[in-house]
């Protein structure tokens, strides 16, 4: 191309985007312009904006934002919507997202169907003005750090934003769902025109915490969850002070100390813990050959192996539910395990049951009821290609491979 025909295609291009913040700065920064095709019905959404609820989805749905548009959007089964989504939700999409089992994002095309993570580039705005979706899903956070360019976007399609999520609660005071889950559920259920699937879903979950409230209560023994991902995978010796399913449980956590999201324990001090159990999230099983993670190892096979049972520490798998921030199917999930072994209620059958029921209400009995088995499988696989047999909801104990030199996870 010459320089000429590239100065002219940057210009149409700047004049595009020009042009697209002209109706955002003359319509009002407040309000959502949006399609010309739309009812005259509107919802507020979580930044105070008044938006327009489009009058259908034939243009497809985009997703901006690896934590929480995605998932909210997929409780209420619009894959067949979806046009565009977040790269990661293509390339990464299993782990622990029960929505990414649930409906095949990881078919969709990275190189025409995908942005960059939690972001909205110039480059993004070009094409998504040229898709001209019906709906763009996003979060507070991704439109703050992206507020210029979410106002030009907003200027040619209808932009909703939902509240961010929140990484250690998702009940409110009185053990109930929390307000913002709600907010965001009901406010999609309206912008999709869904609002029964909203009230089924909200209804759904509430009956979840009732019932694990039932079998739940206080216990004086104290857990210590190992090997959680956050911003990557984690050493054993990387814990969470805050963990959804003990706070749901009434579990002691072994950690006590600072409220931050996760904290990297001295090895040292993990030996000086009072540790009654050992919860194990097999998304880090890449890091159990490291040093930290073999250093630990080391100290809780010499406990269960010497000769007094009083200093036994038990292992368990657990389902992993951070991946993008916290799958909250996945947290109800791991919640009815850990009220199983701490507090001795329901059996191994009835736990399965519980959670196959829990991604059915999150994702309707179609899509949710194939969600754990296939989770499991994919961990299977995963934890086998690092050398590990970490199986969901299952015992392990730690074996010593002298060939090797090192300490690994094998099933009771």
């Amino acid at each position: 191309m010459s320089s000429k025909a590239t100065i002219t295609a940057v210009a149409i291009a700047a004049v595009v985007l020009v042009a697209a913040a002209a109706v955002v700065w003359t319509s009002g920064y407040g309000n959502d312009g949006g399609n010309t095709d739309q009812t005259e019905d509107t919802v507020t959404d979580a930044l105070g904006r008044t938006v327009a609820i489009p009058d259908n989805l034939d243009n497809g749905i985009v997703t901006i934002g690896s934590t929480g548009p995605l998932r909210f959007a997929s409780m209420f089964d619009v894959f067949d919507h979806i046009i565009e989504v977040d790269r990661g939700d293509i390339t990464d999409s299993k782990n622990g997202r029960g929505y990414s089992y649930a409906f095949a994002y990881d078919s969709l095309d990275p190189s025409t169907q995908s942005h960059p993570d939690n972001a909205l580039d110039s480059s993004t705005v070009e094409s998504l003005v040229k898709k001209g979706p019906s709906l763009v899903i996003t979060t507070e956070s991704v439109w703050k750090n992206y507020s210029v360019n979410f106002g030009i976007l907003a200027g040619q399609c209808t932009v909703v934003v939902l509240k961010d999520q929140q990484m250690q609660y998702m009940t409110d005071g009185d053990g109930g769902l929390a307000d913002y889950f709600k907010f965001n559920v009901d406010l999609l259920g309206q912008v999709l025109k869904k609002e029964d699937r909203a009230s089924e879903i909200i209804s759904g979950i509430e009956e979840i915490l009732s019932d694990l409230r039932s079998i739940s209560g206080t216990s004086d023994q104290n857990v210590y969850i190992a090997g959680v991902t956050i911003s990557g995978s984690n050493t054993l010796n990387t814990t969470f002070p805050v963990y959804i399913p003990f706070d749901l449980t009434g579990t002691s956590n072994a950690y006590q100390g600072s409220t931050e999201n996760k904290v990297v324990l001295r090895v040292e001090a993990f030996t000086t813990m009072d540790i009654d159990m050992m919860i194990v999230d097999p998304s880090s099983s890449d890091k159990v050959g490291e040093a930290d993670s073999q250093y630990l190892m080391e100290y809780v096979y010499r406990l269960n192996s010497d000769s007094d049972p009083s200093n036994d520490i038990p292992i368990y798998i657990t389902v992993p539910i951070v991946w993008d921030s916290v799958n909250y199917d996945c947290a109800l999930a791991s919640s009815y395990y850990v009220a199983h072994l701490v507090h001795g209620c329901l059996t191994d059958q009835e736990v399965e049951d519980r959670i196959v029921h829990i991604f059915e209400v999150f994702y309707g009995e179609e899509h949710g009821s194939g969600v754990f088995d296939d989770m499991r499988e994919f961990f299977d696989g995963k934890s086998s290609a690092n050398g590990q047999e970490m199986p969901l909801l299952q015992e392990v104990v730690i074996e010593y491979d002298a060939s090797a030199g090192e300490y690994r996870f094998a099933a009771a």
